[in-house]
Order: structure tokens, then sequence, then C-alpha cells
């Protein structure tokens, strides 16, 4: 879908809305983000903390409307700007979302969603996406989306179908999630490109057992590969469990044996108040491919993209879904009502020598309060991986500030 494509979307509902315009809602929300690392991807000239040379910051603000247009139709238009505010010369060298420097805006949402045949919605164009293997990523300080097709049903008790089909999107590999939007000479261009050939979904998810949601998921990336994702999540007297099963079956394009297996549990508890543990295992097979591990396709499907695996760190995302690797995790989230919400996050990876030997180990604590309309979170990461920084430990200290509005 092209820029003029997503500008004809946008005039089509303006105009629509018009007519019958009903339930305006206006959202906002102002960001900074700022981190600071000590370390470096060859361990050498490792910038001190909070020196510019190892910090990345952002500005960052998300405006969207939102409206019934009448006829049953409802439809919103929302835009993303990214501003660094020359901080390269005083707090911070690098941005937040890697590759968008400078200032930059691009509409991030803009769809029309309709309920048909009474319990079957449509939602048409620019928007986020929440499946296992294609997903907005929330991490960053400007989030992937899709221009995509999606169509949810819930005529059966307890179930929804999902189906989709999703043709371009704005993510990328690694650290950014949003792809550059500004070309050489300063001119903007449409950061949404083609997912791959186009890729269709289709879903279930379903809640007929008390306390329990079952999913499976089936992805068909046209002449690339075909993908699948079972889970099950339970809860019982406090107790809660989950398994999780998924195939990346490359073809045409790759050679089938190279597939991207990984099998998950996980068990945890809510019995205290205010207090959750839980803890991840996961295993993935050691014949998977590089290009496409069990991890977000939608940001690149290998090393940085973020993976719905129980096991997944809190930061360093790109290794738990890697070929050969075993993982495990352990959290704790601690919330002191009306004072601050804590948590506790530890990672260890432990890949074979013969798939990279890409260990990992990344400790976590977290700290959020909201002051109003103003959230604050403080995190700091204690981590090491054996293909950055010399395999040598390293701190990473990060301040987030959201005001919504």
């Amino acid at each position: 879908m092209r820029v003029r494509k997503i500008s004809l979307l946008a005039s089509l509902l303006l105009c629509t809305s018009s007519f019958a315009v009903e339930n305006i809602e206006v959202t906002g929300a102002g960001k900074f983000f700022y981190g600071t690392v000590d370390g470096s991807p060859d361990g050498t000239n490792r910038p001190s903390l909070f020196n510019k040379e190892g910090a990345f910051a952002q500005f960052g603000l998300d405006m969207g409307v939102g409206a019934d247009l009448g006829a049953g139709f409802k439809g919103k238009i929302a835009g993303t700007g990214l501003a660094t505010a020359n901080m390269g010369g005083n707090i911070a060298n690098a941005p937040w979302a890697t590759g968008m420097m400078g200032s930059q805006v691009w509409l991030s949402e803009v769809y029309i969603n309709k309920n048909v045949l009474d319990k079957t919605a449509i939602t048409l164009g620019r928007q986020s996406l929440d499946t296992p293997f294609a997903f907005t990523e929330l991490w960053n300080i400007a989030s992937n989306t899709f221009d995509a097709v999606l169509v949810e049903n819930t005529d059966l008790s307890d179930t929804t179908l999902i189906g989709a089909y999703i043709d371009k999107g704005n993510g990328v590999n690694g650290f950014a999630s949003v792809n550059p939007a500004i070309t050489d000479s300063g001119r903007l261009k449409n950061p949404f490109k083609k997912f791959y050939e186009g890729a269709y979904v289709v879903g279930a998810k379903n809640k007929s057992l008390n306390g329990t949601e079952l999913q499976a998921w089936f992805y068909e990336l046209k002449n690339t590969a075909k993908a699948y994702w079972i889970q099950g999540d339970t809860e019982y007297s406090g107790m809660t469990f989950g398994v999780q099963a998924a195939v990346l079956n490359p073809d045409n394009m790759l050679d089938s044996s190279d597939n991207s297996k990984a099998f998950a549990a996980k068990i945890g508890y809510t019995g205290i108040e205010n207090l959750t543990l839980s803890a991840a295992i996961s295993q993935t097979d050691k014949d998977g491919s590089s290009n496409f591990q069990i991890a977000n396709l939608a940001t690149g499907g290998n090393g940085g993209a973020q993976s719905k695996l129980y096991t997944e760190a809190w930061w360093n995302f790109g290794y738990v879904g890697a070929a050969g690797v075993s993982a495990y995790n352990v959290t704790a989230l601690y919330n002191i009502p009306d004072i601050v919400s804590l948590g506790f996050f530890y990672t260890d990876v432990n890949q074979r020598a013969e798939n990279g030997n890409n260990d990992m180990s990344e400790y976590t604590a977290t700290a959020a309060k909201s002051f109003g309309s103003l959230d604050t979170s403080l995190a700091y990461v204690y981590s090491k991986a054996n293909d950055y920084n010399d395999a040598k430990y390293y701190n990473n200290i990060q301040v987030y500030l959201t005001y919504k509005f």
C-alpha cells in the first residue's frame, strides 16, 4: 500500500465522518526515553555511564483521533513523531530508535472497522497486530504497525476466530522498530515496506475451560515460509501454567531442513496479593534457520527480533529464539499500592557451539510510578553476551517518561 493509498483512505475516513460523527475520542502521549550503557560492541573504548558516547535518547509524540462514523463504521487516524532535538552534541550521540535521527512524522494508524454478520468484525488499513509471529512491539518509543486486513469472528461459544492478510509493515531487525523515513536528501519517504511477499494468518482462541485459554495459529508467507504456533495457559487456585510449541518451516526459497522449532513451559504463582512469580524454560531445535528464528517476523525474524516465548529477556532480544538454545527465565513482580511497582527479571541463554555459542545472561530491575497523567519508569539492566562487549558484563540504565493527554 503506497503513501497515496493511505492518504486516500484517510481522506475517505474524514469524508465519511462528516455525515455522522459520534463518540469522538482524541488520544495523545508525549514521551522522552533515555538510556546509557558502559559496554561497546567489541569491548574496546568502553564509554562511561551517562557519557554521551554511550547514551541514546529521543523525544516522541503520538496523536490519534477515533470516532463512530455512522452505519456501523468506526475509524481512527493516528500519527507518530520523533525528534532528537540536537542531543548529539549534549547528552546522547544516538537516537533511541536506531536510524531515526532528526525530526520525522508518519501515519502510524489509519483504519476503518465495521461489524458485519452480527459477530464478525473487519478492520481495514494501517493498524497494530498481536499474533505470535507478527506483532506490534511496545518496548520502543515508536511502535511498528501493519497495512493489513483483519477479520475476527465470535459466533462459536467462548471462541474467537482470526483471519488476516498482512501487506506491509514498518518493522526492521534489531534495536529499531521503525524504518528510517528520511532519504539522504532529507525528503520524507514511506517507511512501510512489503511484509515478505505478503502473508496470510489464521488463528483461533478458545476459553471454554474455566481459567484456561487455548490458541493455535498458522502463517503462510507467500513463496517464503509457513509457520505454526500452539499455546495453552491456565490458572487454578493461585497457580498458573503454560506451554508453547512453535514451528517455522521455510519453503521454496530455503531448504526445508532448516526448520526452526521451539518448545516452552511456564509455571507461576499469584496467590499472594500484589505479588506475581513465574519461572519458564524453553528449547529450540539445533537445526533451525538463522534467518527465521522463533521470533517476531515483523522485525526481522533473526538477531534482535523480540519473541513471544515465555523465556524472552526484558531487554536483550534475539537470543532465546535462535537455533540450538536452552533458556530459562525467572520473573518477580510486586506492586506497592499508590507507591511503586517493582519488577525483577532474570534470563539465561545457552547456545550450542555448533549454532554460534551466543550465550547471554541478563538481570533486570525496574521501578514504575504514575503521577496523574505522567508515567515514569526506571530500569537497570546488568548483562553479558558472547557476541557483545568481549563477553563481559556491562551496565545499562534507562529512564522512561510518558505524559498522556
